[in-house]
């Protein structure tokens, strides 16, 4: 506890006070996340030479272990907080850069309050640069918290905010206007005259001036008892149903003749295109058209985790169709990426390896396909190589697709751009065999997207179907999206400019959300995929029943459908729109959220280092490098060992570095088949071996696999 009074409490409950020194160096890891030696002794032991200061440090850390049980800080020449240790400091930032104003608002007491440091000059203006942030932090929350009561007539929590923004700022004349005004609409007129005459005195005692001219039109007001009038916002217009979702499907005559064709023979529909221009409802309209159909999605948070993209969607058609029931030992192949089809895993149980798991895959295709027209696979430009790797397999061994052949059409989507060269070069060849078409579609001509509007049925004047033509240059998804603009901000009235990118359009309905709906957009963002209202609520550790209005106008909203952002645009703007600070502190709460869930530790490593704490990704990055040697995606495992190891060296960790490129290096490339990897690896190995122990350890570990290899 580094706020008020410091202290370490530990897991027993015993609470013990921290020393002057101990409390500074804890409060510089808390607040900057890591430090060198160097510069923590240079601030807390400024008269002793470099090698007595550092010194000092050791022995205070030290007998911080003796005394807690544990270390409090861990690392080399640059340390950290250990995992072990929570700061309230840190809970309460985040938790405020996070949206939760109440946890600054409802704070007593300062960074380190009771210690002076002005015999260590350094130190002392770094700690005043800090608590100046907690104070301008502070003082921006309680303003926020009573606007936010005020705003919904709860005037006595409103008040409450205005007086500790009062307390913390004692000589601001718009804390003192917003008590007064709060009072008075409370009905206390004595009180409120009480803070007038407070007000005025602080002004002149403080700053030598006289009250500004609205304070004193509300000192009148209060005296003669006049009503205090507030202009009620502006009604959010409803939106037609006809702009969620044109009611015809217009100008991709062409492209559907072209899907007809290939259809009738058999073959895979690859449609590329730019983000917006329609992709997803040309392809579902077109299977919907044949018959029942199922779609495997991708998903921005799916490129990190094998198999990631096929067990999100396998899980959910699984569960869609009880009817499918699969032989065992394809389930126990597929219980690599779905445990559950094996829940009691037995010694004797199969080995997942790559033919078998095709042969699964195969299994479960067929099976899924049975009763079906055929498959939409969406924004493949997020499936995980794995998932990806499969696929591709699946289309090349079953087409052209035939009724015989078990194995229903295929139709893709990819941002045009964005796909994987690989994949890419594996479409194209498809399609080079004839066993395939590619369609890029294209913006929509004036006379269809004049068609589009026409469509909606609304009093739209020739002016505003001009503009709107000319703003969206044929893109479908800006068009609705300038057309919802209009709407909601000129409703009767004169027209208002449109913004000239889609994204401008998007930010200027978020900016029209409700501050909690906005953040947990912005908890959907950073989570990415499996998004539901409880892991939300659990990320943000809020009351579900509390945050379930907010949830329903981003349904409402179409920003989020169906757990996912209504367009990839969408999730793009919500993105745009948050600053680092925030974005780094949201994904902080989803590492968290996500352990806690026991979630796959390869999207767990990701949020810690987004969040900007890539040391608290290390053991989530080996668990994740152990899950994919276990899939024998040796590259997925390398990439997570190397970004490790990698990590540890830049926080000090040598040893612990050299640990894990040793077993990246035995475990993971020799058996992966990457040779040269592995000599580069084994030659850093070499640079970094500190000992004659370790010398010996890379030379035995060398000639073994020089050994093997011949």
């Amino acid at each position: 506890m580094l706020l008020g009074m410091p202290t370490v409490t530990h897991t027993d409950g015993t609470v013990i006070p921290l020393d002057r020194k101990t409390a500074g160096v804890l409060a510089v890891l808390a607040c900057t996340g890591r430090s060198s030696r160097s510069r923590l002794a240079g601030l807390l032991w400024p008269d002793s030479r470099e090698s007595l200061a550092r010194n000092s440090l050791v022995q205070l850390m030290r007998r911080w272990r003796r005394t807690v049980g544990e270390n409090l800080v861990e690392g080399g020449d640059t340390v950290s907080l250990t995992g072990a240790v929570s700061v309230d400091a840190t809970e309460v930032f985040d938790a405020y850069l996070a949206g939760q104003d109440e946890a600054l608002g409802a704070l007593q007491g300062a960074l380190l309050e009771p210690y002076a440091y002005s015999d260590l000059p350094e130190f002392d203006e770094w700690l005043r640069g800090e608590r100046d942030r907690w104070h301008e932090a502070r003082r921006g929350a309680l303003t926020r918290l009573c606007d936010r009561d005020t705003d919904r007539a709860a005037y006595n929590d409103a008040l409450g905010w205005a007086e500790r923004l009062l307390a913390l700022t004692p000589a601001s004349e718009e804390a003192f206007l917003r008590v007064m005004k709060l009072q008075y609409l409370l009905g206390d007129r004595d009180r409120a005259l009480a803070t007038y005459h407070r007000c005025e005195a602080a002004l002149r005692r403080e700053h030598h001036v006289a009250p500004l001219p609205a304070t004193l039109a509300l000192a009148r007001l209060v005296q003669e008892s006049r009503t205090i009038s507030r202009p009620a916002p502006p009604p959010i217009p409803a939106m037609p149903p006809a702009v969620r979702c044109p009611p015809v499907l217009v100008g991709r005559e062409r492209e559907w003749a072209l899907m007809n064709d290939a259809w009738s023979r058999g073959l895979s529909i690859v449609v590329s295109g730019e983000p917006g221009i329609g992709k997803t409802r040309l392809m579902r309209e077109f299977i919907a058209s044949k018959g029942a159909w199922f779609h495997l999605d991708g998903r921005p948070g799916d490129t990190t985790v094998p198999y990631g993209t096929y067990a999100r969607v396998w899980r959910a058609l699984l569960r869609a169709r009880p009817d499918i029931d699969l032989p065992g030992w394809a389930r126990e192949q597929l219980a690599l990426f779905l445990p559950e089809l094996s829940p009691a895993q037995t010694p004797d149980a199969a080995t997942p390896d790559q033919e078998g798991l095709a042969h699964a895959m195969d299994e479960l295709a067929l099976r899924a396909c049975q009763g079906m027209a055929g498959v939409v696979a969406d924004d493949i430009q997020y499936y995980d190589a794995a998932s990806m790797e499969l696929s591709s397999a699946i289309a090349v061994r079953y087409a052209p697709f035939t009724v015989q052949g078990g194995i229903v059409p295929l139709l893709t989507a990819h941002r045009k751009g964005e796909l994987p060269a690989y994949v890419e070069a594996s479409l194209r060849r498809l399609v080079a065999v004839g066993h395939g078409i590619w369609i890029d579609l294209q913006p929509l001509d004036d006379t269809a997207v004049t068609r589009v509007l026409a469509s909606l049925d609304l009093p739209l004047s020739g002016g505003d179907v001009a503009r709107l033509t000319r703003s969206s240059n044929g893109n479908p998804l800006f068009l609705l999206e300038a057309v919802k603009h209009l709407i909601e901000h000129a409703p009767g009235g004169p027209a208002p400019a449109l913004p000239e990118k889609v994204h401008g359009v998007i930010g200027e309905r978020l900016r029209r959300l409700s501050p909690k709906a906005l953040l947990l957009a912005q908890a959907a963002c950073v989570l990415q995929t499996d998004v539901d209202l409880d892991l939300v609520t659990t990320m943000l550790d809020a009351p579900l029943l509390d945050m379930l209005p907010a949830w329903q106008e981003l349904e409402g909203a179409q920003i989020l459908q169906q757990g996912r952002f209504s367009h990839d645009l969408v999730y793009e703007s919500v993105r745009a729109g948050m600053s680092k600070s925030v974005r780094q502190a949201l994904h902080r709460r989803a590492a968290r959220a996500l352990e806690r869930e026991g979630e796959e530790p390869a999207r767990i490593a990701r949020h810690w280092t987004e969040g900007g704490d890539a040391r608290r990704a290390v053991p989530a990055l080996q668990a994740a490098a152990r899950s994919a040697v276990a899939a024998q995606r040796y590259a997925e495992a390398a990439e997570a060992l190397e970004q490790a190891a990698a990590t540890l060296e830049a926080t000090g960790e040598p040893h612990q570095a050299f640990d894990i490129r040793r077993t990246l290096a035995a475990e993971v490339l020799w058996p992966g088949g990457a040779h040269a990897r592995l000599a580069a690896c084994l030659h850093r190995l070499a640079q970094t071996a500190r000992t004659p122990e370790l010398h010996a350890s890379v030379e035995r570990l060398k000639n073994e696999l020089t050994s093997t290899l011949a």
